[in-house]
């Protein structure tokens, strides 16, 4: 590695390097913070969210109730912000009172990773760390297929 590169962005580029080669994340995904590995064996719903965007509002006690459906040795709800701001990220926690777990994605290296242009878009993944459906945007009118996507990749080994 070049010897410019922090030495804990190395470790961090080091470990991700290694689950790349596992077959576990992409090696674009090296400076980002969402390690798929550690869910290894569940579903992964991967919200990416703003305080500042309507939609991502209405997707929270969706989320919520998702995440309460199904045991936690099955499925993982994790949101992704990407506010610069993490006060005004804070702030709309405290709103739609959620208890989801949060990476905080101020410079947008996971957004870019993923490709990640609308708010909120959604990343299904399955119990592989392959991810099989992309959610662009929040619509309460396609709730069942939001949930029929997460009940398919359950049902799957």
């Amino acid at each position: 590695m070049d010897a410019q590169v922090p030495a804990s962005r190395r470790a961090v580029l080091g470990g991700l390097a290694g689950m790349a080669l596992a077959g576990l994340c992409t090696p674009v995904e090296a400076a980002a913070s969402l390690d798929l590995a550690r869910y290894r064996g569940k579903v992964v719903y991967v919200d990416f969210w703003a305080s500042w965007c309507g939609p991502c509002k209405l997707s929270f006690p969706f989320m919520q109730e998702l995440a309460g459906r199904y045991p936690a040795g099955d499925l993982a709800v994790v949101t992704v912000n990407v506010d610069r701001q993490r006060g005004a990220a804070d702030a709309f926690l405290r709103q739609v009172r959620s208890s989801l777990p949060v990476i905080y994605d101020a410079a947008g290296d996971l957004a870019q990773t993923w490709k990640v242009a609308d708010m909120p878009t959604s990343l299904v993944f399955d119990r592989k760390g392959a991810m099989r459906f992309r959610h662009q945007g929040f619509f309460p009118g396609k709730v069942r297929e939001y949930e029929g996507h997460v009940a398919q990749l359950l049902q799957e080994a």
